[in-house]
């Protein structure tokens, strides 16, 4: 399996869209790797400085691509739960009840029964090194009878290991044109959080691709291509 190390989302975008622009195989109107590895170590960053620390590249990128497709493609992986009440209680939510079945909706709100999040968060609270802490979002009694409206993110594995939180998302298809930085953002966000909530330090985060991507669709490449000519251009330190 390829693994591409980086160091932030935005790193982790840049690096992924070149790999896949010098190495990738044509495939109908794909650009395509199969099974790839992208190893972000944020070397516990915050979430303020995960966005601070490539500001040029979150400009350059929404002037390319436009602001939807960071700030609301990420909420459908992760929204901050705000606490409050008399114990300071997280409080759950998704965009609204269409997108229950959302990522983030099937992750806190499981058919409507099971948490997942919070799951996680008692689990990994508990201060063992276990190896049974996975948040899963595919559903196959949903998924496998609408193959178009399948879910990309398939599950998330966490592991704490020594007082570090160690996060893997594992993705049937990621198309790192559309959705690759909001993605990459939106799962240092969430592995954050998680690891603050369970008093653990942030690891590395992790994302496997079985189909890493960039298409020509609504001129996705195009758009890639300039954005690294941009980020070039206003010496933005690859």
């Amino acid at each position: 399996m390829q693994v591409i190390h980086a160091t932030s989302p935005a790193d982790a975008w840049v690096k992924a869209t070149k790999h896949l622009l010098e190495n990738g195989k044509w495939f109908h109107d794909l650009t395509e790797i199969l099974n790839v590895c992208i190893s972000i170590d944020t070397n516990a960053l915050t979430d303020d400085e995960h966005q601070a620390r490539s500001p040029l590249f979150d400009t350059l990128f929404r002037q390319v691509f436009g602001d939807e497709r960071i700030d609301y493609a990420q909420s459908v992986t992760f929204i901050r739960p705000p606490k409050g009440g008399l114990f300071n209680k997280r409080t759950y939510v998704y965009l609204n009840n269409r997108w229950k079945d959302s990522y983030w909706g099937r992750m806190v709100a499981y058919r409507d029964e099971v948490n997942q999040i919070e799951n996680a968060i008692y689990l990994l609270s508990q201060g063992k090194n276990i190896k049974r802490c996975e948040v899963i979002v595919y559903d196959p009694t949903i998924d496998m009878k609408n193959m178009y409206k399948q879910p990309c993110l398939l599950s998330i594995d966490f592991k704490p290991r020594n007082g570090n939180l160690y996060t893997t998302a594992f993705f049937r298809s990621q198309r790192v044109s559309k959705s690759g930085y909001a993605d990459y953002t939106a799962l240092c966000k969430l592995a954050h959080y998680v690891a603050t909530e369970s008093s653990l330090k942030l690891g590395t985060v992790d994302v496997i691709a079985c189909s890493l991507h960039l298409t020509r669709e609504n001129g996705e490449r195009a758009k890639s291509l300039e954005l690294l000519d941009a980020l070039e251009k206003n010496k933005w330190q690859f």
